[in-house]
């Protein structure tokens, strides 16, 4: 027998339609009550999950961050072992979640994320620092055998994915057409090269 799928909770579709409505109006602009219509839900249902309107953009902010960082984790268990493979396809994940996988979520983080970032709390803060801690570790491994080059990790993760954070930029504003599939080598190149010995 096919199990029947679970319809969304309350919370999960006001979450879901809070991103779109954040977008199209920014968090200054958007009302709650455009939200709850979009999410079919009630005023009191969005009181009563997020607090505010605040602690709504504060959620989609956790969700959309927590999404990026599991991608990101993915990718370096994939890659163990290998720095150069590892640190390509660290490129390629931002890439490609960014402009291809979760465009919105990117839109969000990128250009909203400040101002939401103010109403995130002590869980947003503890999960930032495990992702960095993981991916300090992988990097720091291949540092140790002389892969990469000993930098402070402030620097390495910005030279590993600041041109890359850069091109999203521009994608996702349409300031380039340049494809995906053509950044990606030039970028991932980049990255390699600056980041070895």
């Amino acid at each position: 027998m096919t199990p029947t799928p679970t319809s969304p909770t309350s919370r999960e579709r006001i979450l879901a339609a809070a991103l779109p409505v954040f977008l199209e109006h920014g968090l200054a602009g958007a009302s709650i009550e455009d939200v709850c219509g979009r999410a079919a839900a009630s005023v009191g249902s969005l009181y009563h999950h997020f607090g505010s309107k605040e602690g709504l953009a504060a959620a989609v902010f956790e969700s959309a961050l927590s999404l990026y960082q599991s991608s990101v984790l993915a990718t370096l268990e994939e890659h163990p072992s290998d720095a150069e493979r590892g640190v390509r396809a660290m490129v390629a994940t931002h890439l490609r979640w960014c402009l291809e996988e979760h465009p919105d979520e990117a839109r969000f983080l990128l250009f909203h994320g400040d101002a939401a970032r103010g109403a995130t709390g002590v869980e947003l803060a503890a999960a930032n620092r495990a992702f960095f801690r993981r991916v300090s570790g992988w990097w720091r491994t291949h540092v140790a055998y002389g892969a990469l080059r000993a930098l402070e990790f402030d620097l390495a993760y910005a030279i590993l994915l600041g041109p890359a954070q850069e091109f999203c930029r521009l994608s996702l504003t349409g300031r380039t057409t340049i494809p995906t599939d053509q950044a990606l080598p030039v970028l991932a190149d980049g990255a390699w090269l600056a980041l070895t010995p």
